[in-house]
């Protein structure tokens, strides 16, 4: 047997809005609407038994109005678990997202670092060789110049020697901020190992390349070291110079830079040398 509510509930009783700045797209949020209207329907509910009560209506409908009202509150209290449920299974979703992106910061940290010497903070071994292989494609594609260049600190050895490795790393360090400071931001710049730079100059001609080495040496020159009290001065270097050549594999180009270096070392040091 249906409830006949003769008039619509008073203001204070229509159906309810979901509050400002909530998202109304959100299921919890929707379904905890659904639960308001609910609430509202055993309401009238409620007053549809009491009222029928008092006038000595029929029992059948004091009966159906029991058993709907049994059902509602029921029905809430399983849609309140699943509200419950859903937000909970949402704040361990955010949860999982945020160690996502922790994780995924800290691979990337670990990669760089991988890719990165420790003393200097330029680039290592390993990082070049990667920029290498990207370069050398851009450039045999663009058909731009690409030059390396070999840097070797001459008679490093007899610094360790004379004055301990704590030197021979701010030697270090001292030459890898000269080289950041003297070349453009997009040159690659890395410690190829031991007393060993290499530089990878996109864009640039022999000539260019020489020059800029040489300014590289004098900028050396002129900054001393100051190490316990002394003024140590900087190393010299020996450097060797090569162009790419069209069609040219990273291992030859590094090899003839590599040669030419051989030659500076082999004519006295303290001398930059291409393979031209």
């Amino acid at each position: 047997m249906a409830l006949a509510i003769s008039e619509p509930p008073p203001p204070d009783q229509q159906a309810p809005v979901p509050p400002e700045g909530t998202d109304a797209a959100d299921p919890a949020t929707r379904l905890e609407h659904c639960i308001s209207l609910q609430e509202k329907v055993i309401s009238l509910l409620e007053c549809e038994w009491l009222a029928s009560r008092e006038a000595g209506r029929p029992g059948q409908l004091e009966e159906t109005s029991v058993e709907l009202l049994g059902l509602l509150q029921q029905t809430i209290r399983h849609e309140r678990t699943i509200v419950q449920d859903y937000r909970a299974l949402r704040a361990e979703i955010g949860s999982l997202r945020i160690e996502r992106d922790e994780l995924a910061a800290a691979l990337r940290l670990t990669e760089a670092l991988s890719l990165t010497d420790e003393l200097t903070g330029l680039l290592n071994r390993r990082g070049f060789v990667q920029r290498l292989d990207q370069e050398l494609s851009r450039s045999q594609r663009t058909g731009q110049p690409l030059t390396v260049v070999l840097l070797d600190v001459d008679n490093f050895k007899d610094i360790n020697d004379r004055y301990g490795h704590y030197v021979g790393d701010m030697i270090l360090r001292c030459y890898a901020q000269s080289m950041v400071r003297e070349f453009r931001q997009h040159d690659l710049l890395a410690r190829y190992g031991g007393e060993e730079f290499v530089l990878l100059l996109p864009e640039t001609l022999l000539g260019e390349a020489r020059n800029a080495v040489e300014k590289l040496s004098r900028r050396i020159r002129r900054e001393p070291l100051a190490s316990g009290g002394n003024c140590i001065e900087l190393p010299t270097f020996s450097a060797g110079i090569a162009c790419r050549h069209p069609g040219e594999s990273a291992t030859t180009l590094i090899n003839r830079a590599d040669q030419s270096l051989y030659l500076a070392k082999r004519l006295g040091r303290n001398r930059i040398e291409t393979d031209e």
